[in-house]
């Protein structure tokens, strides 16, 4: 649903980024809380949540999701002030998603990522609002921000196979692997031998306490980003399709969904590579047309 900004960011003729950061920020801080309070309502009506027991008869039959869509509307349930928490930040995450799709408008970015299949405006903006194009001078600036560079791999051996694994540096494996044969599982303990420049992998999450050399939470748009290209269809799935069939091809001994995830980060990054180049030429056009000089033609699509 497309509604007007407030009167203040009507007015305000500050650049479209920061108001779009601030709307953002609200958006993702009210979709977790919703999400939490859903959550916390859904164990209520299981049963799942035994210091509520006095509030609600718990019957098999109850529709949790009709429930809960019941209280997003009216607030109040079995817990009322859990009730009016899960309603207030329903609302709060419609606003923020409404002032979203108003503000993406006016972002220099828009014209062309509102004809890429699979990128509604709430996903857009949420991405724009963490991306900076003065600080990306290519396109592989937007891909290490969102965590999809890759990273000197860290060789493992296992001690009873010899099997060779690369990882992310600090990465610790417990699962299985595939011995050198290409039969069966091996469980046998890896050991790491050090770091290779040979093998590039993509970064790994940052163990507990560390920090993040990436923003995590663009890296949680690209991912939802590019499972809307592979459900939607279009040029992106196209993409898709392409480099899983040469990943199968090439990796036989990968499962399935190592495959799936692999294929999906390289079509993101084919993606951010359009987005920067089409966003850098929209930002060249309109300093020319500030200046009164011809507006250069651009092939993006």
């Amino acid at each position: 649903m497309m509604v007007e900004c407030d009167d203040a960011v009507a007015r305000d003729a500050s650049p479209t980024e920061p108001l779009l950061q601030l709307a953002a920020a609200g958006y993702e801080r009210a979709q977790r809380d919703r999400i939490r309070y859903g959550e916390q309502l859904r164990a209520i009506f299981q049963g799942r949540d035994a210091r509520w027991e006095a509030c609600i008869d718990v019957d098999d039959a109850t529709d949790v999701d009709v429930r809960l869509r019941e209280i997003r509307e009216t607030g109040g349930g079995p817990v009322p002030i859990l009730g009016r928490l899960y309603a207030a930040a329903w609302r709060q995450e419609c606003e923020m998603g409404a002032q979203m799709q108003s503000l993406i408008g006016r972002h220099p970015a828009w014209p062309w990522l509102r004809r890429v299949r699979g990128v509604g405006s709430v996903l857009a903006a949420r991405l724009l609002s963490r991306l900076d194009l003065a600080r990306a001078p290519s396109p592989a600036s937007f891909w290490a921000y969102c965590g999809l560079g890759t990273v000197a791999a860290e060789e493992l051996v296992c001690e009873r196979c010899g099997a060779r694994v690369f990882v992310s540096p600090g990465t610790r494996v417990a699962a299985a692997h595939t011995p050198p044969s290409g039969h069966g599982r091996c469980a046998g303990t890896l050991r790491p031998r050090g770091v290779t420049d040979e093998v590039r992998v993509a970064q790994g999450r940052p163990r507990r306490g560390e920090r993040a050399s990436y923003d995590m939470e663009a890296k949680t748009i690209c991912y939802l980003i590019g499972v809307s290209f592979v459900r939607c269809g279009g040029p992106y799935r196209e993409v898709y399709d392409e480099r899983k069939a040469h990943l199968v091809s090439t990796h036989p001994e990968w499962p399935a969904k190592r495959a799936h995830l692999a294929a999906v980060r390289a079509t993101v990054k084919r993606f951010l590579a359009d987005l920067w180049v089409a966003w850098h030429e929209a930002e060249e056009a309109a300093a020319a047309e500030r200046q009164g000089a011809p507006v250069p033609a651009t092939g993006s699509e």
